[in-house]
């Protein structure tokens, strides 16, 4: 690695980070695309960002960043009654003819490093399960696994889905049948139970924000751990200063008797498939929140996380979304059933990994399921 040095982020490396990212997470031809302006915006322009929190490898003869990892926030998160601070790490990345060289593992001792000279507590990352950063950089480096999540995929706007890909066409009573056969028969269910003739909805596209934010930051501490709450400057980063109109949230809100009892949001995303010219709208929901203690018991909490999936494929249906997210820990077990309930698929596992950054400090246990925001598991606030 004698052409290779390493450094911290400088301006004007917002180009070739993105390109480094396009390149390596673009290995098979399809996926999420980054630009300049969405790197800027999703880390030098978040809360607390220093330059030191994005660690480069640059090839010197070719002027070439060929590696990069990225401590994306540093907060105080909640966990068993104890507050702790947390250092997330994102964006893990080394250009396909650059692996096998130690690279990724060099920038991840200099993050871990940095995030000890802040004084955190433990470092988060998202990984594959069986993928290969996984076993042979994290786990080496003393990351341990805490809780396994799933992607739960729908399809809430088919019309959409047949546009962005036109071959899918042949394809439709199965999506119908698949999609839209469960939320008519949940309806119909729901009919018969006296607690939803008490319901409301609102679906408001990029307005009340705050009517959100509070809300959720009322309702969630109670059902997960490692909630980080929103305060203004991270809730305008992540939701109201955004780059894009793809970036502007949509907010699905639950009232019971006018109260808010729970909600959502949704933004979208672009997957390209650069072999077949090929884009498809994708929602991705950021985080999906519910007052448990309304319901007398599990079923009908199944069914009101129902209730609030259909509204969500709702919202979609209205930005003409042809696929939904969602990153659902395992141990949420009601919203999971919910999302059988509803036929999303369940596919491709992965893992949140935490590492110890103090001297005996252990990672407590934990009961309820750990909050882990899509800026962790899927790269977007």
């Amino acid at each position: 690695m004698e052409n290779i040095i390493f450094r911290n982020y400088e301006e004007g490396d917002e180009r070739r980070l993105a390109d480094l990212f396009n390149t390596a997470f673009l290995q098979n031809g399809s996926g999420f695309v980054r630009t300049p302006n969405n790197w800027i915006w999703r880390y030098v322009d978040s809360p607390g960002f220093e330059p030191e929190m994005c660690q480069i490898a640059e090839d010197i003869d070719k002027k070439k960043i060929v590696g990069a990892v990225i401590v994306n926030l540093i907060e105080t998160v909640p966990i068993s009654q104890n507050t702790y601070l947390m250092g997330d790490v994102n964006d893990v990345s080394t250009l396909p003819d650059c692996t096998n060289r130690g690279i990724a593992t060099k920038l991840m001792e200099m993050s871990i490093e940095y995030m000890k000279q802040k004084k955190c507590d433990f470092s988060i990352l998202s990984a594959g399960f069986k993928g290969f950063a996984r076993k042979k950089i994290y786990q080496r480096l003393g990351y341990f696994d805490v809780d396994l999540g799933a992607h739960f995929i729908q399809f809430p706007n088919i019309i959409q889905l047949i546009k962005n890909v036109y071959a899918l066409a042949l394809f439709f009573p199965v999506f119908f049948a698949f999609s839209y056969i469960p939320r008519f028969l949940n309806r119909i269910k729901m009919k018969f139970y006296r607690v939803f003739k008490e319901f409301s909805y609102e679906i408001n596209h990029n307005k009340k924000h705050f009517e959100y934010m509070n809300a959720i930051n009322k309702i969630n501490p109670k059902y997960y751990e490692g909630y980080p709450r929103y305060n203004k400057r991270k809730f305008s980063w992540a939701r109201i200063k955004v780059p894009a109109a793809q970036q502007k949230p949509t907010y699905i809100i639950i009232r019971k008797k006018g109260k808010i009892i729970g909600g959502s949001v949704l933004t979208q995303q672009n997957i390209y498939s650069f072999k077949f010219s090929i884009k498809i709208r994708i929602g991705v929901i950021h985080e999906i929140f519910l007052e448990k203690n309304i319901y007398d018991n599990s079923k009908n909490l199944v069914l009101g996380y129902i209730y609030l999936l259909d509204k969500i494929m709702k919202a979609a249906t209205r930005r003409s979304l042809a696929v939904l997210m969602y990153v659902s820990p395992l141990k949420d077990k009601d919203l999971n059933r919910a999302f059988n309930g509803m036929n999303f698929l369940k596919i491709k596992a992965n893992v949140t990994m935490i590492k110890e950054l103090k001297a005996n400090l252990k990672f407590p246990q934990i009961k309820l399921p750990l909050f882990v925001g899509t800026y962790v598991t899927l790269g977007f606030p």
